[in-house]
């Protein structure tokens, strides 16, 4: 049992050398050349993974089927992986900008909200994003404006990539990552005490426990975790939307602050705000449907085969 756990541990470690590797690379060819390579792994990826592309092409038919074609469908599919291969490669290249790259290649609005947002007070701010566009670019935002932040992610199996991979916008960023699991109060109290934290308000919910949402029409499952910490933690709502732009930069938007007053019916809040989240994603997503991580099926998961069986 013993040598079978070392014998993963050191396949886990090779698999991050070889990580390791590819970033070296990277950021030693031009970036002309790695956004070249990224957009290729995009196509490579469409072309092999036939379950992520019949995802892609399946929630991009819910989203804009009775709005666009079948040939519009494909090619924003397309470009959509070629987006998935350029988040890898900037991902790479993210870790090493030093400010005077950042502050060349981001360019900020509502900056305005955000200083309003930060002035001191007794309130703690949830960061509101999505699996749009550049959210690695939003995270080097904010080690741009030098800003403590909060995160929670779900880790990876491999312990030495997972470490890795969480140590977002490089290791001297002001950003503390928190597993997926059993966190909630943690954070909450984190609001309450006037902290930032930064949230992926996407991510799919559990259907059968869930809270289900308006999205492009139909209902989706939402993970009401991210209106629970809103409003036990008593925070403002302050959205961060970056995509990118034709000439390689980078446009990252602040605000306006999404506002919401409980009414006290638990249920009904966390689906009021909730919604209010993906309506704003909706929008987000109609800019730029490219640039939409379209990977994970969101209005309904494909049953498993262990489900399959039960049946």
């Amino acid at each position: 049992m013993q040598r079978k756990l070392n014998i993963f541990l050191i396949v886990d470690y090779l698999v991050y050398l070889l990580v390791k590797v590819v970033e070296v690379c990277i950021n030693i060819v031009p970036e002309s050349w790695a956004r070249a390579f990224g957009r290729f792994i995009g196509r490579v990826g469409k072309l092999l993974l036939s379950d992520r592309r019949d995802a892609v092409i399946e929630n991009l038919t819910i989203a804009f089927g009775k709005e666009k074609s079948e040939e519009w469908i494909n090619q924003t599919a397309t470009k959509s992986f070629e987006h998935v291969g350029l988040l890898l490669v900037e991902f790479f290249l993210i870790r090493r900008w030093t400010q005077d790259q950042m502050a060349e290649k981001i360019i900020i609005e509502g900056k305005l909200e955000y200083d309003l947002a930060m002035m001191p007070g007794n309130h703690g701010i949830c960061l509101l994003t999505s699996h749009f566009g550049c959210f690695e670019v939003s995270a080097a935002t904010t080690k741009f404006l030098g800003y403590r932040t909060n995160l929670f992610a779900t880790p990876l199996k491999n312990p030495f990539l997972s470490r890795y991979l969480f140590s977002r916008a490089g290791s001297d960023a002001e950003i503390r990552t928190f597993p997926h699991k059993g966190v909630v109060q943690t954070l909450i109290t984190l609001l309450q005490e006037g902290a930032l934290v930064a949230c992926l308000g996407d991510q799919r919910g559990d259907a059968e426990r869930g809270v289900f949402v308006n999205f492009f029409g139909p209902p989706a499952p939402a993970n009401e975790v991210f209106a629970k910490l809103v409003i036990e933690g008593k925070a403002r709502v302050l959205p961060i939307c970056t995509y990118r732009l034709d000439d390689g930069k980078y446009l990252s938007t602040f605000g306006p602050d999404i506002e919401f007053e409980p009414t006290g019916d638990q249920k009904a809040d966390l689906i009021a705000l909730s919604q209010k989240f993906h309506d704003l994603f909706e929008t987000w997503l109609r800019t730029k449907p490219e640039q939409g991580f379209w990977l994970q099926r969101k209005w309904r998961r494909k049953p498993s085969s262990r489900r399959r069986k039960n049946k």
